[in-house]
């Protein structure tokens, strides 16, 4: 599947452990990974808060998640959401 395949605004989630989810955030300018704890009882309902107000990935580990995470695997034919770098 392709990143593409995925129309902007969906939201897909992915386990990283039972206490861990990644979300996957289709976007009009790409694409981009948030990842947060949660409590591990619903991850059905839980990923929506991690979608809100997870940690967004870097393009190397979003990379990584979403090849190797997800399955069936996507294949990153879009670009990433620019990941800025902070200088101060």
């Amino acid at each position: 599947m392709k990143l593409s395949d995925l129309k902007p605004g969906d939201k897909l989630y992915t386990q990283l452990g039972c206490y861990v989810l990644a979300v996957l955030s289709r976007r009009v300018d790409g694409w981009c990974v948030y990842v947060d704890a949660v409590p591990g009882e619903e991850h059905s309902v839980e990923w929506q808060e991690v979608a809100r107000s997870g940690e967004k990935q870097n393009e190397k580990v979003a990379e990584a998640i979403v090849q190797n995470l997800f399955h069936p695997g996507f294949e990153i034919d879009l670009p990433g959401e620019k990941w800025a770098i902070a200088v101060g």
